[in-house]
């Protein structure tokens, strides 16, 4: 993903109201959020991409772009709604 892109999501997380405590109160499609914590490696979705492995485990081709900590899909996303793990603003540096 390029910085346009994480500049964007940026923008979309700056522009709702801020969550000051996102552990204690996530997005639904944040990483720790009702949908987005199925993706995680330990989630009901995840699960299935370690079981298979390869491109679909967490450090695989396809399987990496839903770790939200990275700059992959879900990294991303987690911006945009302001996540846990990689809340919006968090590529600037200080």
């Amino acid at each position: 993903m390029t910085d346009k892109t994480i500049s964007m999501a940026d923008k979309l997380g700056a522009k709702k109201a801020t969550n000051p405590i996102p552990q204690e109160n996530p997005s639904i499609i944040s990483s720790e959020g009702a949908i987005g914590k199925q993706f995680n490696p330990e989630g009901s979705i995840g699960k299935i991409g370690e079981k298979i492995g390869g491109p679909l485990s967490k450090e695989g081709m396809i399987g990496k772009q839903f770790d939200a900590s990275k700059e992959g899909i879900a990294g991303h996303v987690e911006r945009a709604v302001d996540g846990p793990r990689n809340p919006s603003g968090s590529a600037r540096q200080s």
